[in-house]
């Protein structure tokens, strides 16, 4: 990638030599000298606009300003993206030399026709990379059996939902995707995740109420009580829950607290027909 201490130093060297401040050199640019500033201290690297205005101030060509020769960045600023790009002699390593001068419309359409699958370190580019570009390489990669634990911040609600799914579906638990998931997807991958035999405690605190009490519910026809579900769940669903729980001989004392007093007295109910089965 550029070094961008190297490229700082090369600005402060210039502008020095051309007896500039950084202030006088910000007014011709058209900026803040504390944008000047950031370039020379190697924090920030100059916007792919104001290369060419660099080096025509000081005389020198963008390769000579960049140390070394950028033919994509020199694609960009010809507006000959596309016809670089189908060369198809971009490297992986020049389009990261690239990404931090572009703007997020340059940065996608190139990152659009390259062929991202096949890079190496995908961290760097995906700040660069829209959401749902970021989506479809997951679920591709979700398809192929890779992990996608990595991607799953960088991605709009709807395809982490979706991803993580697909990912439950063929053996892949992605634990942290219910912070990242809408409410309604959460439900459905809680439901496939208990299925499949995995603890779903975690999925609660990010289900609607309804959608818990039909996994509770499920789980109790399984053979399962989870415990820490009642403390989300509708009312009447905690009723049913308990209805269909003492039936299957479990504890229902935790779960008088959430129900309604009509639930409670059926419970009650229930309880003494059991009990009187059990004496006979």
């Amino acid at each position: 990638m550029f070094d961008m201490k190297q490229i700082g130093k090369k600005i402060t060297d210039l502008r020095k030599a051309h007896n500039m401040t950084q202030m006088e050199l910000a007014d011709k640019l058209g900026i803040s000298f504390q944008a000047v500033s950031n370039w020379e201290r190697g924090s920030t690297m100059p916007d792919i606009s104001k290369l060419p205005e660099l080096a025509e101030i000081f005389h020198i060509s963008v390769d000579e300003l960049l140390n070394g020769k950028a033919p994509l960045v020199e694609a960009v600023l010809n507006d000959t993206i596309d016809e670089y790009m189908e060369d198809g002699n971009v490297t992986e390593q020049e389009i990261a030399d690239a990404l931090p001068l572009l703007k997020p419309e340059q940065a996608e359409e190139i990152l659009e026709n390259a062929d991202i699958a096949s890079f190496t370190d995908l961290a760097i580019f995906l700040p660069y990379m829209d959401e749902e570009s970021i989506g479809e390489l997951a679920m591709a990669a979700v398809e192929n059996g890779e992990d996608v634990s990595d991607l799953i911040f960088h991605m709009n609600s709807e395809d982490v939902g979706k991803v993580a799914i697909k990912a439950l579906e063929n053996g892949m638990y992605l634990s942290d995707a219910v912070f990242y998931m809408d409410s309604e997807d959460v439900g459905e991958f809680a439901m496939l995740a208990f299925d499949r035999g995995h603890s779903v405690d975690d999925c609660f605190m990010y289900m609607d109420s309804e959608d818990i009490g039909k996994l509770a519910l499920h789980a109790m026809e399984q053979g399962t009580l989870l415990n820490d579900a009642i403390f989300h769940m509708d009312s009447e669903d905690v009723g049913e829950l308990a209805m269909l729980a003492i039936e299957k001989g479990f504890p229902v004392d935790d779960m008088i607290f959430y129900m309604d007093e009509e639930d409670v007295t059926k419970l009650a109910l229930k309880a003494l027909k059991l009990k009187k089965r059990q004496i006979k």
